[in-house]
């Protein structure tokens, strides 16, 4: 076990240029495999950001939806309202017209009861 490993010149300058050639090939193959994710990388940043930003719009269409909802109730409230009072007032001009139609006049007073009351 006592043996001698000589190199000769020449072989200690192959011996280096070719740990060199591997370590620059190790090299050059860490840099292509880098370049090669970076896209993704950069991809991957970017639709992180745009879910970020759908998510924040979607809770503000959440909440505007129920404004939209809230002023429809809201103008259908009205709706029935104007169509009561517009009830009314026919039976009333109708009334002052032909002096009759009194019917039409304790229908409306109903409706118009009703209406205001449950409001």
């Amino acid at each position: 076990m006592d043996t001698v490993i000589q190199f000769t010149p020449a072989q200690l300058i192959i011996l280096a240029s070719a740990v060199i050639t591997l370590s620059t090939a190790c090299g050059v193959i860490v840099n292509l495999i880098s370049k090669l994710k970076e896209p993704k990388k950069k991809q991957d940043e970017r639709i992180g950001h745009c879910e970020e930003r759908l998510d924040k719009l979607d809770a503000v269409i959440e909440k505007f939806q129920g404004y939209f909802s809230n002023d429809d109730r809201r103008f259908k409230e009205i709706e029935d309202g104007n169509k009561i009072t517009q009830t009314a007032l026919l039976a009333l001009l109708k009334h002052s017209i032909n002096g009759n139609d009194i019917k039409a006049l304790r229908e409306a007073e109903k409706c118009l009861e009703e209406y205001l009351i449950s409001k």
